[in-house]
């Protein structure tokens, strides 16, 4: 119940702090710079708060003096119950009640919720580890700025205090002593709470003392010139951002303008306020009583709630449940039950707690209306193409609508909007109210389907989830053999081949470190996600989308599941010692169902995925939240981009980090499979138990990658040196050198134990990145030809010297062939029969371009490809002569 109201309460709080944070650090590249921004916007956006206390204290104030000449005279009079009835009858002749004095304590009551959450998120923030601002050295710490005798004492909690008492003094002059009291007390329970906190949560609460100082200099401001002045000094507050952003500060230029483009409207709107309110009160519309503004508040909430907390993040989960399932231990409606308790806080308690504070109930529940009718526009009509979204919650394509596409935007939200008001000013009370009722129930009714399927998704994966009753350790799982042959297959998801050239030039080293590796640039995949692009590495040209669709009377994940035994089932035939890890969708599952190696005692597989990340990270002294944090958090997040219109799409999602204030979101899914390549050393030994031995694995460090500290590309939560590569920014580049880095310290180690020579390597990729990074896009061809050009690295046994480069014509298909090669005569595919070849590399091959995997069913025989938007191609892949058209 606690974590509820706290989730419901402080959370939105919260989030309002950290993108205030996030902002100030974007634009003005300093932590300290920051935290003072954040104490004056978060002050400013208050204010209204802080006028509504003030006028109900004042109030309270009033009544009281009103009263108490004759509560006086009644206390010295009368005694027991019958004094009790008297001041009950005058109570009641005046309208007032006991209960509201407490009306003297609501500017106390107000900054509760505000300081519990300025205290959680500051008190324990990553970005104020080490940062220093004038003569703080590191906000993180208490300040300690003066020692005498060896004690340490900190200043900023006095200067705090002496401020906050300063501002009591001004603000209660003529105010009774108790009202006094209760304010110095107040300065003094701060001092004693924030002493020993960090210096930069004690800083964050010393400008709010400074912002209570000059507003109650200014609240003694001539009443007509208040306003004014204010509207003022907002302006040139803007005016300012305005120049800052756009003659000083470095970034997005897009971004920039937008924001500069905000800032100047709000300038302008501040002055338009006024005289729409004056406008709005002589419009002749209709008079709502207030239950009925309450009923359309409210319901605009609720539907907003349940359109951000339940439908969209159950529409997220569902697309893929096993995806959400076991993370942290969690069942994926965790996360939509999470979502739900967000959005209650975001749409329903904090509004409703405006809605009652202030007396604009017409404009209250007049912009709840438009804001519902917006945001469900944005949603269907504008739901922006980026690509599929990764468990660490980003987008393949990313967040960068066009201009001409946030003004059609802007255009057709003014269509709603206007019906919206024309129906609210004329009355139509009785068209709104079932609009809005029906629409809720409609979301709540698919957001039920969509918790009741993937309920049972969730139930499948439970069948075969791998509990783990024994802690791990990092000790050796992969047994290679001194005398025999040793043949290792290793995915890397999504590593991009054109990189190779400059990750070289960068770290020259690794020519060496590869000795004996072949380099094909020229490699070609049939497909750009893996569910289609993988069975081919493991199964050969039998499991491409064109042989794959001619056996039409197998079910489609039973030749998926056959291309992932095919090599493990011909090597242990063999006699050899083989090990799968982590293959790729078995039985079209995103979780770890080793269940189809059952049949084959002799084959064993494991999940290494996050297995030892947790390690890795106690290693190395980092914490980092969990991936269950991260999705508690940013699936919100993903709710509100939906909902947003298109100019401010880009700004929510940040590049994927989602004004996250703590840079290692992300970082936590790469290490998912970056701490198995650092481990492999540790993981390796040479106590095979046969002759030969066969390592088949996945690894998706390159599917799920981070900015790395170069020049050693290793995970660091700030990075530094981005290297000196043209991609130095690129996240892309950064997984992939990390990648071929842990892997040569695990080649070094292979030398050393003398087992390198005699172990063939094959390195490759189902599919390259989906954004084209190096390869050119030629005019009138919109393939992405890095999407469809995997890594291909082979060192064959007892190959040396540097790496070199071969251009010859190949695929990911060829894996198997090259596999087996020299090892094991004439192979056959155990389930078809066929010959393991790679005659139909002398054709042109089909690559499905339109998209990942389409099929009706798992069972269904055939996946659906698109000759419209497909190829064939052959030879040379860049050269765009050598792509036709399917159809």
């Amino acid at each position: 119940m606690a974590n509820i109201l706290y989730t419901v309460i402080i959370y939105p709080l919260e989030t309002i702090f950290e993108v205030v944070f996030v902002f100030a650090r974007l634009t003005f590249k300093e932590t300290g710079i920051s935290v003072v921004f954040i104490s004056i916007a978060i002050s400013l956006l208050c204010l209204p708060l802080y006028n509504v206390a003030e006028y109900w204290q004042q109030l309270e104030r009033d009544t009281q003096k009103r009263m108490k000449a004759k509560i006086d005279k009644i206390r010295a009079v009368f005694k027991g119950d019958e004094r009790y009835l008297i001041l009950s009858a005058y109570y009641r002749q005046n309208h007032y009640h006991p209960v509201y004095a407490m009306r003297s304590t609501f500017g106390l009551l107000i900054q509760i919720p505000f300081f519990i959450a300025a205290y959680s998120f500051l008190s324990h923030n990553e970005a104020l580890k080490g940062a220093s601002f004038l003569f703080i050295s590191d906000l993180s710490l208490p300040d300690r700025l003066v020692s005498l005798g060896g004690v340490q004492f900190n200043i900023l909690p006095v200067i705090m205090t002496v401020i906050n008492c300063a501002a009591a003094l001004i603000y209660t002059k003529g105010f009774p002593v108790k009202e006094k009291l209760q304010l110095y007390g107040m300065a003094l329970i701060f001092l004693l709470l924030l002493y020993n906190s960090p210096s930069g949560l004690v800083m964050y609460w010393t400008g709010n003392n400074c912002f209570s100082l000059i507003k109650h200099f200014y609240d003694k401001i001539h009443t007509g010139l208040k306003k004014i002045v204010l509207r003022s000094l907002v302006s040139l507050l803007c005016f300012s951002m305005i120049y800052y952003v756009l003659a000083i500060h470095r970034g997005n230029p897009r971004v920039r303008h937008i924001f500069a483009a905000m800032l100047f409207l709000l300038s302008i709107v501040l002055w338009i306020i006024p005289l729409l309110k004056r406008s709005i009160q002589k419009t002749t519309g209709a008079d709502y009583p207030a239950k009925k503004l309450f009923l359309f508040f409210v319901l605009s909430g609720m539907v907003l709630c349940i359109l951000t907390g339940l439908f969209l993040p159950s529409m997220l989960v569902a697309s893929s449940p096993q995806e959400f399932s076991y993370i942290d231990n969690n069942t994926p409606l965790f996360f939509v039950f999470n979502a739900f308790i967000q959005a209650f806080g975001f749409f329903v308690f904090w509004p409703l707690c405006f809605f009652f504070l202030f007396s604009a109930k017409r404009t209250f529940a007049m912009a709840g209306l438009m804001f519902y009718a917006a945001a469900l526009c944005n949603v269907f009509l504008f739901p922006g193409n980026y690509g599929i979204l990764t468990l660490d919650m980003v987008f393949e394509n990313g967040v960068s609508p066009s201009v001409y596409e946030i003004l059609v935007n802007i255009a057709v939200l003014c269509i709603p909007a206007g019906i919206v008001l024309f129906f609210f000013l004329k009355g139509h009370s009785k068209i709104i109210t079932p609009i809005i009722v029906l629409s809720g129930i409609m979301f709540l009714s698919l957001s039920i389907n969509n918790i009741v399927f993937i309920q049972a998704e969730f139930q499948k994966v439970s069948g075969f989830h791998l509990d783990k009753k024994a802690e791990i350790s990092v000790e050796p799982i992969f047994h290679f053999s001194k005398s025999g042959k040793n043949t290792v297959v290793l995915m890397l998801d999504r590593a991009t081949s054109s990189f190779v050239p400059f990750i070289l030039e960068e770290l020259p080293e690794l020519k060496d470190r590869y000795s004996g590796f072949v380099y094909y640039p020229n490699t070609l995949s049939f497909n750009g996600y893996t569910r289609l692009g993988a069975p081919p590495i493991f199964g050969g040209y039998e499991y491409i989308p064109t042989e794959f669709n001619k056996r039409d009377t197998v079910p489609a994940v039973k030749k998926h599941n056959e291309a992932l035994l095919l090599m493990p089932v011909i090597f242990s035939r063999e006699g050899y010692q083989v090990m799968v890890t982590d293959p790729p969708y078995p039985n079209y599952s995103y979780k770890e169902d080793l269940r189809l190696y059952d049949p084959y005692p002799e084959i064993k597989a494991r999940i290494t995925d996050a297995e030892y990340t947790d390690i890795w990270l106690k290693e190395h002294t980092m914490v980092l939240p969990s991936q269950s944090d991260i999705l508690k958090r940013n699936i919100l997040w993903y709710s509100m981009l939906k909902i947003a219109p298109l100019f401010m799409r880009e700004g929510i999602y940040q590049q994927g980090s989602w004004f996250a204030s703590f840079s290692g979101y992300k970082l936590t899914n790469t290490l998912n499979g970056y701490s198995v390549l650092d481990f492999l050393p540790q993981l390796t030994d040479t106590q095979a138990e046969k002759e030969n031995t066969a390592l088949i694995m996945v690894n998706n460090t390159t599917h799920n990658p981070s900015l790395m500290q170069a020049p050693g590309y290793r995970p660091v939560i700030n990075v530094t040196n981005y290297g000196k590569s043209p991609y130095a920014k690129e996240s892309e580049y950064h997984g992939n050198a990390a990648a071929l880095s842990r892997l040569a310290d695990w080649f070094s180690f292979l030398k050393q134990e003398n087992i390198y020579d005699n172990t063939r390597i094959i390195i490759v990729a189902d599919h390259g990145a989906q954004k084209n990074y190096v390869s050119p896009m030629f005019p009138g061809f919109s393939v992405n030809i890095d999407n469809f050009n995997p890594l291909l690295l082979v060192k064959d046994f007892y190959a040396s010297g540097s790496i070199r480069t071969d251009h010859t014509f190949m695929t990911n298909a060829d894996v198997p062939f090259l596999a087996f090669q020299g090892q094991i005569e004439n192979p056959v595919n155990p389930f078809t029969g066929r010959e393991i070849s790679v005659e139909l590399k002398n054709n042109p091959l089909y690559v499905a371009c339109s998209g990942g995997i389409h099929l009706e069913t798992p069972n269904a025989p055939r996946i659906t490809l698109d000759p419209d938007r497909d190829y064939y191609v052959h030879e040379n892949i860049f050269d765009p002569a050598n792509w036709k058209r399917a159809k």
